[in-house]
């Protein structure tokens, strides 16, 4: 039994160990066999994928293999747990204690081990340490432990688990928060605590050795069946529905390509059957690590396209790599570059395909004022085309005005140059326009200011832009002269 500690500002509770209300001696001795046992044979077992997942963190992102974090084990003591690390290098000195929805800290490849699970894989070094258990509450971070309240302290009397009834009724504990939520600890102890320990309690009342084995086998249920969440499906089904595309665009691809490479004929050789597998394994998970499903497809533009093509590369390099490690020589390594070509033309041609057909029906459905730009350099062809390829824009362009006579009657993205400023009052009449844009930083001041009085006795809008670079200066505004602040005005 231990006595009260300080833990920097905190007081962990005294509790004495082992409070199951069921579990008489014996029961803890075949407990802790238990654990011991499936530990160590997991350990042995899962060493390769242990190996996989600490070259993959470590190829990912800078820091250590594995988090270690303080927590409240078995009569309020303190022992260091054991994770993968999934978020990047000192997360917790950045803010919440607590990982909130969309928390930015999370790296790429942790957000697919918090997923699946495995992130809580290196706890059975802490099982067979015996500072944790298989089944049990779990371990809590010693700032929450502070807020427990008269019999909630006795959850430390057993030790905590991998498995328990919050572990099983938790799983989507971030999906409990409520969006734009600022104080995500302040809620975790009001709202959602409470209920973890309530659960937790009973489950010590109760327990008993075969409670423990059916714990250990809802649990594990729990985890897999967790990892194919309905309403995390339904909420991703449009990213799904594209992934299920491009798997049959990436088989499509190979088969394509053999036929190209042998003549339209499939050779009748065993290494297509385990080609198509792998394709079937690597295609997705590299498109998936690189992001390829996070960007959106009505703005799907050049940075995307480079995500496609590293998922495309790097998983054509460990295709065609893994044929041959594994006893396909044989394989014609020129399938592979004819799979690759194929395999980016049709994902590119697939998502700008789409991209066209989002932004089309949603120009179908919205009216349009017509805009006139004054000033073809950056800023007037910027302005041109984010108007023309913002689906949701309320101007669409209907001419240029600018003072360069060599690029009267010239066309920026489709979109004529109809003259200088002399002919700005015709071009309002002719184009029926209904607002004017005003570049800065393509036009003088004195343009501008003419500009200006001419929409004046037209009665039409007038919207003055800013130069880009004059915004992207670290003082934004301030930088402009008061000449051009007039015109603005």
């Amino acid at each position: 039994m231990r006595t009260d500690v300080e833990v920097g500002y905190i007081q962990l509770p005294r509790v004495p160990a082992w409070g199951y209300g069921k579990m008489g001696p014996w029961g803890r001795r075949a407990k802790r066999c238990l654990d011991f046992f499936v530990a160590l044979v997991g350990l042995v077992l899962l060493l390769p994928v242990f190996l996989v997942i600490a070259v993959l963190i470590k190829l990912d992102s800078p820091g250590p293999v594995f988090f270690r974090q303080r927590r409240v084990g078995l009569g309020g003591e303190l022992f260091r747990i054991f994770k993968f690390r999934t978020m990047v290098q000192g997360a917790y000195q950045m803010g919440s204690r607590l990982t909130v929805k969309r928390d930015p800290r999370i790296t790429r490849l942790g957000k697919f081990l918090r997923w699946s699970k495995l992130d809580e894989l290196p706890q059975l070094i802490n099982v067979l340490k015996g500072d944790m258990s298989l089944v049990g509450p779990r371990p809590e971070d010693p700032y929450f432990v502070q807020y427990y309240r008269g019999e909630q302290v006795q959850v430390l009397s057993v030790p905590p688990g991998i498995f328990g009834p919050s572990q099983i009724h938790g799983r989507d504990e971030v999906d409990e928060y409520p969006d734009g939520l600022k104080d995500t600890e302040a809620y975790y102890v009001e709202h959602i605590l409470p209920a973890k320990l309530q659960r937790d309690l009973e489950y010590i009342r109760s327990a008993t050795f075969w409670s423990e084995l059916k714990f250990l086998v809802g649990g594990a249920w729990a985890t897999l069946r967790g990892a194919i969440r309905a309403r995390y499906l339904w909420e991703r089904r449009r990213r799904i529905a594209l992934l299920v595309a491009d798997l049959g665009c990436a088989l499509g691809a190979y088969v394509l390509a053999l036929l190209v490479r042998f003549d339209w004929h499939i050779p009748a050789a065993e290494y297509v059957g385990q080609t198509l597998v792998l394709i079937a394994i690597l295609r997705p998970a590299a498109a998936v690590y690189f992001g390829v499903y996070q960007s959106v497809l009505r703005y799907f533009g050049m940075w995307d396209f480079i995500a496609l093509f590293k998922a495309v590369s790097t998983s054509s390099l460990l295709i065609a790599g893994l044929t041959y490690f594994l006893g396909m020589q044989s394989h014609p390594r020129s399938v592979f570059v004819i799979d690759w070509a194929l395999v980016l033309l049709a994902w590119g041609g697939l998502r700008f395909g789409l991209r066209t057909y989002l932004r089309t029906s949603l120009r179908r459905h919205r009216q349009r004022m017509q805009a006139l730009i004054v000033g073809t350099g950056l800023g007037g062809e910027q302005m041109c085309r984010a108007m023309l390829e913002e689906p949701l824009a309320a101007y669409v362009p209907v001419g240029f005005v600018d003072e360069t006579p060599e690029r009267w009657g010239s066309r920026i993205h489709g979109v004529k140059i109809l003259g200088g400023i002399a002919e700005l009052p015709l071009a309002l009449a002719a184009k029926r326009v209904e607002a004017v844009f005003v570049c800065l930083s393509d036009v003088t001041e004195d343009i501008a200011r003419e500009a200006v009085e001419i929409c004046a006795r037209a009665n039409v809008p007038v919207r003055i832009v800013p130069a880009l670079n004059q915004l992207l200066q670290p003082h934004g505004m301030a930088t402009l002269s008061s000449s051009q602040a007039s015109v603005r005005t």
